[in-house]
């Protein structure tokens, strides 16, 4: 009988790892890829998308790819206040349009970009976390 139990108490932990593993490869839709495959994207490859997350280990993903016309939301998940700017820190003077200032823990703010290119930002209360919008 602890043979029986051990093997369906087994079934069990492996299903509920398995239903996770998939849970990890979502996009936002809440859809797997095209094909259905799952694929692994670092944090630092650019990927489509309109939200950035930050939480308490910065922003993500780190790296975001939109047309212009489109809006991006920042929203803060961590524990404190952010304040995004754009680059250099601390001038903030190369791309005005991220300069959208405080967010507070579970706020969001947004910001619509009219025009393409590569643009760098940080959070100016820890300038070692950085991101990249890439408009096109």
């Amino acid at each position: 009988m602890n043979l029986k139990k051990a093997a369906i108490f087994g079934a069990v932990i492996s299903s509920a790892l398995i239903l996770v593993g998939c849970n990890l490869y979502k996009t936002s839709g809440g859809e797997t890829g095209s094909t259905g495959t799952a694929t692994e994207q670092t944090e630092t490859a650019p990927v489509s998308g309109n939200l950035i997350t930050y939480t308490d280990s910065g922003f993500s993903p780190a790296q975001v790819s939109v047309k212009v016309g489109d809006t991006v939301t920042f929203k803060n998940d961590s524990k404190a206040n952010i304040q995004v700017n754009s680059a250099p820190h601390p001038a903030h003077t190369q791309f005005p349009e991220l300069n959208i200032g405080s967010i507070a823990t579970g706020e969001s703010k947004t910001v619509t970009f009219t025009t393409a290119g590569t643009k760098k930002y940080h959070n100016h209360l820890n300038p070692s976390q950085t991101g990249t919008i890439v408009v096109e």
